[in-house]
């Protein structure tokens, strides 16, 4: 009884940290996978480093982002934190 009792201390503890833990992060990982997805030009967005800025277009793995005063930079789409509301 007592070697059954040693695993099932494990087996629970494993089960809280999936439910607790992996599947909000995979949760997480698909919204901002289709928020990636849906990017359109003249949406604002701001990237992981914090710069803010519009984005002027959408090629297949990166993205061109319009900052102030004209200046163009070139992104990768997952480099994308958030849309911003408009």
């Amino acid at each position: 009884m007592g070697a059954l009792g040693t695993m099932i201390i494990p087996a629970l503890l494993l089960i809280v940290l999936v439910v607790f833990m992996i599947i909000p992060q995979q949760r997480r990982a698909k919204k901002h996978r289709e928020m990636i997805g849906q990017l359109s030009e003249g949406q604002h967005v701001t990237t992981i480093g914090g710069i803010k800025g519009t984005v002027q277009s959408v090629e297949e793995s990166t993205i061109v982002l319009k900052l102030n005063k004209g200046t163009e930079m070139t992104l990768e789409k997952p480099a994308i934190k958030q849309v911003d509301p408009s």
